[in-house]
């Protein structure tokens, strides 16, 4: 039995993992799926410590390497990643494997492959180089992997129109008019995205600067928007308004 705790704070890319790891290790269990940096110093604090954990690097209360921080860890780890090539050099550099978003199957089996050869030599995270790796890169995504059916895309950012919000789900829009369901939320999105490029016009919306096709101003200075690839206008909230008339003015 493999006892597994999995560390990510977006519920349905958890619960996808949670899915694919007992389809590949029928012979796991998974304790608890946790997802903030405190909550899981203090799990691992008050609990024998897992055989594995998938570890996402990014969690709503900071970069999960500050778990390394506050307690010893001691379980194989295998981080997913939102993050670019760059961080992929880091983990491939320090020896530490990972699994890009949105975890696929075949990559997770290879992991487990992994564990099972390491799982009875001690493991040292060498979490220090890792975070300068980090820090030194650039920490706003490049791209997405995206799923089409059988098949995974990669979308550039410059392809991007907007990322909308719709009854909890998230759908990554293209400027030729395609759209794709994402794992991330849009709070998630905002801390992945270049700031000098896409802006959250709403709770519902964030749209890139290169979209925008025409700008139309409604009454009590509204602003409505037309985005390149999106068949329906997009509206500015209110409280959003001042800060989007100096984005697009920068």
């Amino acid at each position: 039995m493999i006892r597994t705790l999995i560390i990510e704070d977006e519920a349905p890319a958890a619960a996808r993992i949670e899915k694919l790891l007992k389809a590949v290790e029928p012979d796991v269990e998974v304790l608890e799926c946790i997802d903030t940096v405190e909550w899981a110093v203090r799990w691992l604090r008050t609990h024998e410590h897992p055989d594995l954990i998938l570890l996402d690097i990014q969690l709503a209360d900071g970069l999960s390497f500050s778990i390394f921080r506050e307690v010893r860890v001691e379980s194989f780890i295998i981080f997913t990643t939102a993050f670019d090539e760059y961080a992929l050099q880091a983990f491939e550099l320090n020896s530490v494997d990972y699994l890009l978003k949105p975890v696929q199957e075949e990559k997770l089996r290879v992991g487990i492959q992994k564990f099972h050869r390491l799982r009875k030599s001690p493991t040292a995270f060498p979490v220090e180089a890792l975070l300068k790796s980090l820090e030194a890169g650039n920490r706003y995504k490049k791209r997405f992997a995206v799923r089409c059916g059988s098949k995974i895309h990669s979308i550039e950012t410059g392809e991007i129109s907007y990322f909308r919000s719709v009854e909890r789900a998230t759908f990554l829009g293209t400027r030729d008019g395609h759209e794709y369901a994402l794992d991330f939320s849009l709070d998630r999105l905002e801390t992945l995205l270049d700031p000098q490029i896409f802006f959250r016009i709403s709770r519902q919306h964030i749209v890139s600067i290169s979209a925008l096709d025409k700008i139309d101003v409604l009454s009590k200075s509204r602003l409505q928007l037309w985005l390149a690839g999106c068949p329906e206008p997009c509206l500015v909230s209110t409280a959003k308004t001042p800060a989007f008339r100096e984005w697009i003015d920068k």
